[in-house]
């Protein structure tokens, strides 16, 4: 589906006419959410908390039940209780994702997997149409906020590094792609997917197409906005490292490049981890890959080239993006993050302490998306609109992913009860 015709079937939804659902398409289409201070913020949090699970309970036979056997009450629960409700993401694996969606769930969505790259069968998640037009609505005023400024309808080029058969498959693909077709900014796909029996992950099956990333690098639309996993960057930036001089200025002569100018505005946007490869620190990856792209800020003074790093999974309807100058990210305003002790499994308080990584979205309509993506991260004061911003530490390992489903009580337990 193209961005207007989800948002036409979105407008559509059934489930419009449900008090909550209408609260949640007003509140995702409110940008002064971004400048409401942290405890505004955290009290219509804990409103929204509570409104949802009341939604999922009226619209929920398995819910329903989980509430009840869990002695959680809508109206007066807390956000303790997500540490109860939360799932690990190894939950959603196959056809995992299926026993969480809502008996009157809206057909015609789209489904999104993970890419494979940890051997495991993918995590896939459905999207509604309504759920899809809120994550282009919700991800598009994050994006902004943190970038700086609006997207300008049908101005500037964008480049992703993907292919475009990733669009269907991959949710952060899909939010660029909807994003920018949202905005009328023309995207460019620096990559064509290998066909056949060849082995590796669906990005390591990724050559250029050079045609279009020529056209991106020669073009004087402003601004450049280039898409890429962290390997995608460095990988660019090293095949003009280890060009020697007569190569490198027969390039320039015929490309125009290095450096590639971004222009005003230009920004490097990375998502997904390293996709397989063994990568260099990100700092070093900024380093190097500002060797070879500039940009410049709104009033054209040169600047280092921006890099917004983003936190997103397939299980999450939004993303977390790094404040701006810092690889520290923030949530979107409605975004609840929480982050759990790793001996105790009890909420951390305070900040400074390494935790566990959990999500409530109380925006979603067709889960209850509260989960662990097996991330360990630290929190820190900010003077954001959140309060707090998060840096990232590293992903579980394979053991720490199995102690953790293990140490869940709550749902897990539900389902080996039901199971059983």
């Amino acid at each position: 589906m193209s961005s207007s015709e989800i948002f036409k079937r979105a407008s559509e939804s059934r489930l419009l006419k449900d008090p909550f659902v209408e609260k949640v398409w007003r509140l995702i289409g409110d940008t002064t959410l971004f400048r409401k201070s942290p405890d505004f913020l955290l009290s219509l949090r804990r409103e929204m908390l509570r409104e949802s699970l009341d939604f999922f309970k009226r619209h929920s036979t398995y819910y329903s039940r989980l509430f009840e056997r869990l002695g959680i009450d809508p109206k007066n629960a807390d956000f303790p209780d997500l540490a109860k409700l939360a799932i690990p993401s190894d939950m959603l694996r196959g056809d995992g994702h299926r026993q969480f969606l809502i008996d009157d769930v809206e057909q015609g969505g789209e489904y999104f997997t993970s890419s494979g790259t940890t051997g495991k069968d993918p995590v896939k998640i459905y999207r509604s149409p309504l759920d899809l037009a809120i994550m282009i609505k919700a991800n598009t005023y994050l994006f902004e906020h943190v970038y700086g400024n609006k997207l300008e309808e049908g101005k500037g080029i964008a480049l992703f590094l993907a292919a475009p058969e990733l669009r269907h498959k991959l949710s952060f693909v899909a939010f660029v792609q909807l994003t920018l077709e949202y905005k009328n900014i023309e995207l460019l796909y620096g990559m064509d997917l290998i066909q056949g029996e060849a082995s590796g992950t669906q990005w390591q099956k990724l050559v250029p197409n050079k045609e279009r990333i020529l056209k991106f690098m020669k073009s004087k639309a402003e601004p450049k906005l280039l898409f890429t996993a962290p390997a995608g960057i460095y990988l660019l930036s090293q095949n003009f490292e280890k060009m020697n001089i007569l190569k490198r200025i027969v390039y320039k002569l015929v490309t125009g490049t290095p450096p590639i100018e971004l222009g005003r505005g230009g920004v490097i946007v990375t998502g997904g981890g390293s996709k397989g490869y063994a990568l260099p620190p990100y700092d070093d990856i900024v380093s190097i890959s500002r060797k070879y792209f500039t940009a410049k800020d709104p009033s054209g003074a040169e600047t280092p080239t921006p890099f917004m790093d983003v936190l997103g999974m397939t299980e999450t309807l939004t993303a977390l993006i790094d404040r701006h100058g810092s690889l520290n990210k923030i949530p979107h305003p409605l975004s609840h993050v929480f982050l759990l002790d790793p001996k105790t499994y009890n909420v951390i308080e305070e900040d400074g302490k390494e935790g566990i990584l959990g999500i409530f979205n109380p925006f979603v309509t067709s889960w209850l998306e509260t989960f662990y993506p097996g991330d360990l991260m630290s929190s820190m004061p900010s003077t954001s609109y959140y309060g707090r911003e998060f840096k990232y530490i590293r992903r579980f390992t394979v053991e720490e992913g199995w102690d953790l489903q293990r140490a869940c009580g709550g749902t897990m337990e539900e389902m080996m009860t039901t199971k059983g």
